[in-house]
């Protein structure tokens, strides 16, 4: 199909309520008894063996956000995207958004489209934690990982003070700053916050208390895998007002001792990329599409050489 085809066609979908965007359907999927709002793009490009590109959403974000590398991408690849219960127009199915419980719903929707295995998950922010999960489960199914500025799930206990002592502060000072009434202070957040939000932000919690064990309970598929970075500090969120360190400087030293872990995770794999955003916020996928479409295009080209060597090898 043309190009020119595919906008005619896309305009008369957007007349019609068929497409939020782009080329591709907007529908819904019954999971649990709950409706599931779904985008689904490049249909025409469902290949047995070539990888289907799925993007897992941030926290309590909705699939909009996608959209430039979205319309690129489906191009040449079959593309699915959606919305976690509670978030957009999916349903409230009254379950905890756990690791397993979304992974669950992501295998049944892909399946049920018709989008066979193998997958190129990219996931930003809280996204990164599903993904990766997810390849925890299904390391076989995975064509690559693409992590956009996702939560650091190589966090382990301690990790948290490591930037504070650093920049220079003692123990004790970082004790006394932390030592509010951290639990009259998240019950009054979850009051005023929505309850899409609450949820994800309670599971982000678990996660961090038990280390994402339920995250990274075996090793990483040895295949492309991405990690992309933002290096453009902002205040926003930041509600700390006036403190005894450089704020700047702190978010620096932070964004380095992750580079170290997730480097480390690299280092044992063929097609490992490290890429650091000097001017992007966190939100990359509006920042810098262009670096998220360069990176799939990559991790692409890297997982067809795997199986270019796999061929081989039996050959030889």
């Amino acid at each position: 199909m043309s190009k020119s085809m595919k906008v005619v066609i896309s305009v008369i979908l957007l007349i019609i309520g068929l497409s939020d965007y782009g080329f591709g359907q907007k529908e819904f999927m019954t999971l649990n008894g709950s409706k599931i709002e779904v985008f689904t793009s490049g249909q025409e490009n469902n290949q047995p063996g070539k990888p289907v590109i799925v993007f897992e959403n941030g926290m309590a974000t909705k699939y909009d956000y996608w959209k430039n590398i979205i319309n690129e991408v489906s191009n040449t690849s079959v593309v699915f995207s959606y919305n976690r219960p509670r978030i957009g127009e999916s349903e409230n199915d009254n379950l905890p958004p756990t690791m397993e419980h979304i992974n669950g719903n992501l295998k049944s929707m892909l399946l049920e489209k018709g989008l066979n295995p193998p997958y190129l998950l990219v996931g930003h922010s809280f996204g990164g934690a599903y993904i990766r999960s997810f390849a925890s489960k299904y390391p076989e199914e995975i064509a690559g990982l693409i992590f956009v500025d996702p939560i650091d799930f190589t966090k382990k206990k301690g990790y948290g003070a490591l930037p504070y002592l650093e920049i220079g502060l003692t123990q004790h000072q970082i004790d006394s700053m932390f030592a509010k009434p951290y639990d009259d202070f998240k019950e009054k957040l979850f009051a005023e916050m929505p309850n899409y939000y609450v949820e994800e932000v309670k599971i982000s919690g678990q996660l961090t208390k038990n280390e994402f064990k339920d995250c990274d309970s075996t090793a990483l598929p040895d295949v492309p895998v991405h990690f992309i970075l933002a290096g453009g500090y902002s205040n926003e969120g930041d509600d700390r007002g006036e403190t005894i360190f450089d704020k700047k400087k702190l978010f620096r030293i932070n964004n380095n001792l992750k580079m170290k872990r997730w480097t480390a995770l690299l280092d044992p794999l063929k097609y490992g990329k490290l890429i650091y955003l000097s001017n992007s916020g966190h939100y990359i996928p509006n920042d810098d599409p262009e670096t998220i479409i360069t990176s799939i295009q990559l991790a692409l080209n890297d997982y067809e050489n795997i199986q270019k060597e796999k061929v081989n090898a039996e050959i030889e």
